[in-house]
């Protein structure tokens, strides 16, 4: 009964994960397809051309990732989608995000004024200060000494402690940013865990081969992933932001790497969340846009790694992650389409004389 129990809550959990504040499920089938952006089968181009979304396999590569993609048709010309993906609106305006704001090269500690924790979010703080290596935030061993030695004294009211946390996490978004921004992932420190490290840098690398699905238009944008800053497109324009995101219930510090390109074959859309505080390593979602038919193809591969669908009962997490992140694409996709499709009004009645 108890172990039950404690399967029920570790799937609980990771719903709250992949599903943002207010999400829903998708309906998209896993059926293990593949997508071929410039050969769908039949059965594909019926279903997109009728106004389907359609599911398509992203392989994973460990017990702890999740992938999903999905596609759908839009009747719009590529320019307007391409304004779409590339905006920050499609990074920022996400219901789960309380505060955010841009790093810049050479940003100081200033940028990150916006991240606060609230007298009521000290526990954020105090969980920081208590820290231990495999514990249920993401630091390395240096980050973790540094929160032990940001601890206020005794006698230090909730508000002194709750911005005493957001202090640190300032410092560390501030140093792990910088970082990424010169080295890439190369600049990506290991979590601390328990006997060992987890690597965030490792999915990354991993999801750099989801570019393959726009090879044959843009060849080198699997190496231009990996070897950032070095050897990116003279057309790709990058930008970072921290955002303080509701995770699980939990405000959750994220840096996040947005990367946009626009050829007139595709308009391209990468989001990478290079360092996450809590509840997963990190993720990617590459997105784009082709022209099809009398519109666009759209299509997005997203991929997530995260311990809590290792383990026990690890493969029916699994299948569960996979539907929700799949129907967080979803979401996403029907905002765009509700801004650049409008409903087509009913023929007016003509009235008899």
């Amino acid at each position: 009964m108890l172990a039950r129990l404690g399967r029920a809550a570790a799937l609980a959990g990771l719903l709250g994960l992949l599903l943002p504040a207010g999400g829903a499920d998708a309906q998209s089938p896993d059926d293990g397809q593949a997508l071929d952006v410039r050969r769908l089968s039949p059965d594909q181009r019926r279903r997109l051309l009728a106004g389907d979304t359609i599911g398509y396999q992203v392989t994973e590569s460990s017990e702890t990732e999740l992938g999903a993609g999905v596609a759908m048709y839009l009747p719009v010309p590529l320019a307007r989608m391409a304004e779409a993906l590339t905006s920050p609106d499609i990074v920022l305006k996400e219901p789960s995000i309380t505060a955010w704001g841009p790093l810049t090269p050479g940003a100081t500690v200033a940028a990150l004024a916006g991240y606060k924790l609230a007298a009521g979010e000290v526990t954020e703080s105090q969980d920081a200060f208590d820290a231990v290596a495999g514990g249920r935030l993401n630091l390395a061993a240096a980050e973790i000494e540094a929160f032990r030695g940001a601890r206020p004294g005794r006698g230090a009211d909730r508000g002194a402690v709750a911005e005493g946390g957001a202090a640190q996490w300032r410092a560390l978004l501030l140093q792990r940013g910088q970082a990424f921004q010169t080295r890439g992932l190369d600049g990506m420190t290991p979590y601390a865990r328990r006997g060992g490290v987890s690597e965030p840098a490792a999915v990354l690398r991993v999801a750099a081969g989801d570019a393959r699905i726009v090879g044959h238009v843009m060849p080198r944008l699997a190496e231009a992933l990996l070897r950032f800053p070095a050897e990116q497109s003279s057309t790709a324009i990058s930008q970072f932001y921290w955002v303080k995101r509701q995770v699980q219930g939990r405000p959750d510090p994220i840096l996040i790497h947005h990367l946009v390109d626009v050829i007139p074959q595709l308009a391209l859309y990468v989001e990478r969340h290079v360092y996450v505080g809590h509840s997963y390593n990190a993720s990617q979602i590459l997105s784009g846009a082709v022209p099809y038919e009398d519109g666009v193809l759209v299509f997005s591969s997203n991929r997530v790694s995260t311990d809590q669908v290792a383990g026990l009962g690890g493969e029916l997490k699994r299948v569960i992650g996979r539907r929700q992140l799949r129907g967080e694409i979803v979401k996403r996709f029907d905002r765009i389409r509700a801004a650049l499709v409008k409903p087509t009004a009913p023929p007016k009645e003509v009235e008899s004389p």
